[in-house]
């Protein structure tokens, strides 16, 4: 096994894009600060990574709530046949690509096919 094995992302089948080599990378970063700053940096660089990690967790609960929302907008339209669910996920869907920059491939294909089976309906 080598370096580039070790470091590189785990398969992400996620709607938000993974962080494990910028976590990998101020986990190195913190190593070296913790001799010339006799720890305090690496506290500092450390706790920055937990703030990241955590907002990855919010990011990701976020996006799959608003993709279970799409869902089931969806699912009523298909019941109803009320078009404020088609134009909520159009709505919805443009918001996330337009807020959210990291999301996955996962998550933008999908909003793809989301917007495709929308598309005819709203004309």
């Amino acid at each position: 096994m080598n370096i580039k094995q070790l470091l590189q992302s785990p398969p992400s089948e996620t709607y938000i894009k993974n962080s494990s080599r910028f976590i990998t990378a101020l986990f190195i970063f913190a190593g070296i600060l913790h001799y010339p700053t006799n720890g305090y940096g690496s506290v500092i660089v450390l706790g920055f990574a937990v703030f990241v990690l955590l907002g990855q967790k919010m990011l990701l609960s976020q996006a799959n709530k608003d993709f279970r929302e799409m869902y089931m907008a969806k699912q009523q339209f298909e019941q109803t046949q009320n078009l404020d669910y088609l134009r909520y996920i159009e709505v919805r869907s443009a918001q996330m690509l337009r807020d959210n920059k990291v999301l996955s491939e996962k998550a933008k294909r999908e909003i793809a096919e989301l917007r495709d089976y929308v598309s005819p309906y709203l004309v």
